[in-house]
């Protein structure tokens, strides 16, 4: 018995051997297979309470009053602060009497227009005398009774009359005329004084509370700086998330897109989000587009928390290999019986592997190297 042990063991030991050294020289593979990828667009931004604005001025000067604190609430329209103005009403002041002695002279019993109607009636009666005078020795001449020498004479003397009651209308008209546009041109500078005072007059845009102030009185203001912000307005119950995305990855990021979110001041949870505002103006300053997202966020979130975001931009079905069973744009495909070296066409990497686009198809093992 043992004889045949020791017979069965000496026949058995080139198998194994031949089997294990199969097993050590088969390769390390992996399956090509096709998953669900996503590419995201990462950007940090904060929380701020929904429809909030910036309140900026219109008008470079001083602030004169500052007629809330942070905490006020207020209605559109409401007046927060107020510019010192004291230029622009000089300016008004003297319009305005200038307006005063315009209209006052355009009264048909004023003085100066009185004098002038006087001179035309003067005129027009002399004129009316020469006429009456010429018009007799202008019958007289027709007889014989006088010389023409002496209606020409009379003659001439209506014609200056005339000329001088033409002159003396044509003056008094044009005197109207002229403080009528005088009238309407004052009238133009004044309701452009009165809307250019108006801008000194700062006004709530909307409906909320007052965050923010940021400014002081007697604070100059540049309306052309950066620095032209005086007070921010919103509705601290019901808040939303500002992302700001890198001027590069702009194009890409586009509004319905989902967002995956992140907050400092919840540590370990994720809050899914959508965006439903992209603004079209870029921050020359930071080189960033702001988005707004949509979210459900808890009631004790802190207005202006950090949030960190992943906007899915991407969402489909690729053929992917791992990264390591690529080389030079081809792989090795394992047939058991022999390796082929393919070329492949790539696509895009995610996180370890890379997605094939042509050369391969699903299913297919290759070998890692």
């Amino acid at each position: 018995m043992k004889k045949l042990l020791l017979i069965a063991l000496v026949l058995s030991l080139p198998l194994l051997f031949f089997a294990w050294r199969y097993v050590k020289s088969e390769p390390k593979t992996a399956v090509v297979e096709s998953k669900e990828v996503k590419r995201f667009v990462y950007a940090s931004g904060y929380v701020e309470p929904e429809n909030f604005v910036f309140v900026k001025s219109e008008v470079s000067g001083r602030i004169e009053k500052i007629f809330v604190r942070e905490g006020d609430k207020v209605r559109k329209g409401q007046v927060l602060a107020k510019f010192s103005s004291d230029e622009l009403d000089a300016s008004l002041r003297d319009l305005e009497a200038r307006l005063k002695l315009t209209q006052e002279r355009l009264d048909k019993n004023s003085p100066y227009l009185m004098a002038l109607r006087e001179r035309v009636e003067i005129a027009y009666i002399q004129m009316q005398q020469a006429q009456v005078e010429y018009e007799r020795r202008k019958d007289l001449a027709e007889k014989g009774l006088i010389p023409k020498e002496q209606l020409e004479r009379f003659k001439n003397t209506y014609e200056v009359y005339r000329k001088e009651y033409e002159a003396s209308l044509n003056q008094y008209k044009d005197a109207i005329s002229g403080l009528q546009t005088e009238e309407k041109s004052i009238l133009a500078k004044i309701n452009g004084l009165r809307a250019q005072k108006d801008k000194y007059v700062v006004k709530s845009p909307v409906d909320g509370v007052v965050l923010s102030r940021y400014v002081k009185e007697g604070s100059y203001i540049n309306h052309l700086s950066q620095e032209n912000v005086l007070f921010g307005i919103g509705n601290p119950e019901k808040i939303e998330v500002v992302l700001e995305v890198d001027e590069e990855y702009a194009g890409l990021v586009k509004e319905g897109q989902k967002v995956f979110l992140t907050l400092d001041t919840f540590p370990g949870r994720t809050f899914e989000g959508e965006i439903y505002l992209k603004e079209g103006q870029l921050d020359r300053t930071k080189k960033t587009v702001r988005v707004k997202v949509k979210t459900s966020l808890p009631e004790n979130t802190p207005t202006y928390s950090t949030v960190e975001g992943k906007i899915l931009i991407e969402k489909r079905q690729a053929i992917l290999v791992p990264k390591e069973a690529v080389r030079d744009g081809k792989v090795l495909k394992y047939e058991r019986v022999r390796n082929v070296e393919v070329p492949v066409k790539l696509g895009q990497d995610y996180e370890g592997y890379v997605e094939v686009l042509e050369g391969l198809k699903v299913g297919d093992r290759v070998i890692l190297r």
